[in-house]
């Protein structure tokens, strides 16, 4: 398998640019020296801003992964999970230019998966525990190396009118629509898919217990009427 290998540091690393480099190039060749792979071109990037926009060097990776076929293989994600909407628009870009992602020390994050992670991030799930977090990275690893399989949702489900929402139910509801959100991008066409991701990341419902997928369908339905 080819990759290419996507190197970040900011201006102001504590350690300097120059030593965060070659920790993040050991990291590279230990994943590569794992798997059998090969590297095809190493893109480094000095950052000065967090914005998206302001990577340069990251759309040329891409280019070339796009072009060879190969793997975008970054070495962790502790500096990108600053910015939950850099990993969104990166997922998006992942999903446009049909490129496929690695993570050195976070082998359940991937190009279906970073999304979800991203939105956790800003979500920040309450009362999070080692437990909650060994059964959400399982999920995540298991979500992004199995091929997923779209269902159509029965045309006889059947759930209850809703009632007029609280504001609190309503802003319940918004807190959670881009973990909900990612979930679907990542490949959840049911409700029943959802609600077991929801349960499988450690994200509780409302009454802080499990999600069901009548749940799901209300609350999707709460934050398409606020939209």
């Amino acid at each position: 398998m080819n990759f290419v290998s996507y190197l970040s540091a900011e201006a102001r690393e504590s350690t300097g640019p120059s030593l965060a480099m070659a920790a993040q190039r050991a990291a590279i060749a230990t994943h590569l020296s794992e798997c059998g792979g090969h590297l095809i071109a190493e893109v480094r990037e000095i950052r000065r801003a967090d914005a998206y926009g302001s990577r340069p060097a990251l759309r040329r990776a891409l280019a070339l992964c796009r072009q060879h076929g190969a793997v975008l293989l970054v070495p962790g994600l502790d500096q990108l999970t600053r910015d939950p909407a850099f990993l969104t628009d990166l997922r998006r870009d992942l999903t446009r230019l049909g490129v496929l992602l690695a993570v050195t020390r976070t082998p359940e994050a991937n190009e279906s998966t970073i999304g979800i992670l991203a939105a956790l991030e800003a979500y920040a799930v309450p009362n999070e525990n080692s437990e909650r977090a060994l059964r959400r990275r399982d999920f995540l690893a298991r979500l992004g190396g199995r091929k997923r399989q779209a269902h159509e949702e029965p045309s006889d489900d059947r759930v209850r009118p809703d009632p007029v929402c609280r504001p609190r139910t309503m802003e319940r509801a918004l807190s959670v629509a881009p973990v909900l959100a990612e979930i679907r991008a990542a490949g959840a066409t049911t409700f029943e898919q959802v609600a077991h991701a929801l349960n499988e990341l450690g994200v509780p419902s409302a009454r802080g217990d499990r999600w069901y997928p009548a749940q799901v369908r209300r609350v999707e339905q709460r934050i398409a009427s606020a939209t």
